[in-house]
Parts: C-alpha cells; structure tokens; sequence
C-alpha cells in the first residue's frame, strides 16, 4: 500500500511540476492571459488526475464552523473597508454593474474560482504525506493569479513591475499559503466562499476604497494570516468534542459577529444616505434617466468639492425642494466666473429649463446600483397616497 502511494505521488507531482512550468514559461515568454486559458490550465490537469485516481469527496470535520468565520470575517472585512472608503475616497475600475460584465467577466472567474479551489481540494486530498504536492499546486494557483492579471500592467515599466509586485504577487503568496490550510481542514467550499467575498469583488463592485498601493498591499498581505487566526482562536472550543455535541449557534462569537456584521452594513447606509460625508447616496424614483438610472435603482455621488463638472455628467442637484438626477447638456460661463449649468433627462424629450447654480449642486453620480432603491421607492410611493 506504501508502494503505490509513493507511485500516486509520483504521478501527481509530476504532473504538477509540467502544469507549474508550463504556467510560468507562459508569464515570461508567451503572456496569454484569458480567463479560458486561466480556466482550462486548471481544468485539464485536474479532469487528468480524477480520471487516473477518481474524485475523493469527504465531509471534513470542521467545515461548517469554518465557512462560518470565514464568511463573516471576509464579509466584515469588506464592509468596513468601504465604510473608511466613504471617508477617504474610492477609485473606480474598469468593470461595470451590466450584463456584459457579467457574461464577459463575472461569469468566468466564477467558474475559474470553483474549478481552482476543486484542483486545491483534490491535491489536498491525493498529495497527502506528500509536502511537494502542496507546494507545486499552491504555486499554480499563485501563476494563475498572476496570469489573470498579466495585462492590467506594463510589465516593461519599472514602477508598473512595482505596482504587480505589491498588487498581485505578494497578496496571493499569503493568500494561497492560508488557503491550501483551510481546505485541508474544511474542505474546498470555505476556501471558495473566501474567494467569493474577496476575490470576486473586484469584477462584481465597480469601485474600490483608496487607500494607496502600498497599505492595500499590506492590508490584503496581513488579512488572510488574521482570518486565519481569529478563525483558530474559535476553532479551539470543538478541538477536543465530537462532531455532533456542539453546536456553533452556541458559541458567543457567532452572536457577536452576526451582530457587527448587521450594525456595520446600518451604519453605512445610513452614512450614505445621510451625505454628510463625501459620497452620498440616493434611491431614484422616476423614469427620467432611464436606461442608464431605471427606476428603483440608487446611485452614489460624490459631492463637488473641486471637480471640474464637464458636459455629460449626471448631476445630483435640488430644485424646488425636490432633488434630481439629470445629465449636464450643456455649461454656460458667468462674468463673475461662476458657471451656471443646464441638464436633462436621458428619457426625456426636452431640457429641463432652467439654470443649475452650484449653490443647488449636491454632488456628481460615479456609480449606480440595480434595485436597491426599489423598497424605499414602493415606501414612498405609499406615503403619497
């Protein structure tokens, strides 16, 4: 039995060993970097290796305690760094809340995340008592990462060689390392969520808190290594009993942290919709700017501050104490250097006019969100009546 496990090893590791090299060769010499060559540089030597040895599937004892910290550690994570992110600014990215987003970009790392922590998962399984298994499939999964990214940087530029470095390459070191832990003790589904959250994110929400590369790197380096004990500290209380003589609804953290999660999400809302920091947030009750604003949907805006307002743009505004969401047709320039500005509605057939002072300018929309807005306008509408 001993024999054929050394040859299983064997096998795999090699293997791995042509997956890691042909991933690397590719980021130095051919720099292919689709989510289909992502995906299927995964896909096949996983389907390889399932076919010679089979799918081994096996409930691991502490799973369900582990999807529970893990997802309410990322989730907190993420909610309280885009609740700084009101405070300090967030930076747009290229993706945006539509279905071509979806299809093009949501829809495929969703499926190269799954496939990515099933590969983890069966190494884990397969390469047990063999360390190199681990090490070989944490660096593929570390290339893979590497790979998707390839062409967001100009790796012939010196500071964009930098910006990768601390981006990208150090984050999935750390990142991966914990992760090749969590799924050897709770299998692949708590490593997955974990991407989900904090991964996925990045494609899913068009924006990001600003908080320059540097902290971001090492905010994203130190996050898995505190996840990853805060996760232990809980985890001790079931070392010791059998599996079916706990219950996790009973442990105080679990309260504790349903409660964090509950009050941060209020608190940014709530932050949001009050303005009264530098991005607000507003439920949009008509029509007017449809198909770009729908009914239903809310969108946050950034208050004028020093923004150089261009023809285009949305505005938030108030006129006759109502507050509008309309695009800017046109600027008219004062003698006394004010500016005045007209807008109207995408849906619209005529301008709205009359003038917009800055006096009355709120802010300038950077985002919408689908159907968020629908409940506060279905209260609205029933007041009204």
């Amino acid at each position: 039995m001993l024999k054929g496990y050394k040859k299983s090893h064997l096998i795999i590791n090699i293997i791995l060993t042509i997956v890691m090299t042909f991933l690397c060769t590719n980021l130095f010499i051919f720099k292919e970097s689709s989510y289909l060559f992502c995906i299927l540089s995964v896909l096949i030597p996983f389907i390889i290796i399932t076919l010679i040895y089979g799918y081994e599937r096996k409930k691991r004892r502490f799973m369900y305690e582990l999807i529970f910290y893990i997802f309410s550690y990322s989730l907190l994570f993420v909610i309280i760094t885009y609740l700084i992110g009101i405070y300090t600014g967030f930076t747009q990215n290229v993706y945006k809340l539509n279905l071509s987003n979806l299809i093009n970009n949501i829809i495929p790392y969703l499926v190269l995340i799954l496939i990515s922590e099933l590969f983890r998962y069966e190494i884990s399984r397969k390469g047990s008592g063999s360390p190199l298994s681990y090490v070989l499939i944490t660096i593929i999964l570390i290339a893979i990462d590497l790979t998707l990214f390839l062409k967001t940087y100009n790796l012939d530029n010196g500071d964009e060689q930098i910006k990768y470095i601390c981006a990208i390459l150090l984050p999935s070191i750390f990142k991966n390392i914990i992760l090749m832990y969590f799924t050897k003790q709770g299998g692949f589904v708590p490593s997955f969520i974990y991407r989900i959250i904090l991964d996925l994110r990045l494609v899913v929400i068009p924006i990001s808190p600003n908080f320059g590369l540097y902290f971001d790197c090492t905010i994203n380096c130190i996050l898995p290594v505190l996840i990853l004990g805060l996760t232990e500290i809980n985890l001790k209380k079931y070392r010791d009993k059998e599996l079916d003589k706990h219950n996790i609804k009973d442990n105080f953290t679990y309260k504790y942290l349903l409660f964090f999660i509950i009050i941060f999400t209020a608190l940014g809302i709530n932050l949001l919709s009050s303005g009264v920091l530098k991005y607000g947030m507003m439920s949009i009750g008509s029509g007017s700017m449809t198909p770009k604003i729908n009914k239903g949907d809310a969108v946050v805006y950034e208050k004028l501050g020093s923004h150089e307002l261009k023809v285009g743009e949305i505005l938030v505004f108030r006129k006759e104490k109502k507050v509008v969401v309309h695009r800017i047709i046109e600027i008219v320039d004062l003698n006394n250097n004010e500016k005045i500005y007209y807008t109207k509605g995408d849906a619209n057939e005529s301008p709205d006019g009359y003038p917009i002072e800055k006096k009355d300018i709120l802010g300038f929309v950077k985002f919408r969100v689908r159907y968020i807005g629908i409940p506060s306008v279905i209260l609205g509408e029933s007041i009204k009546k």
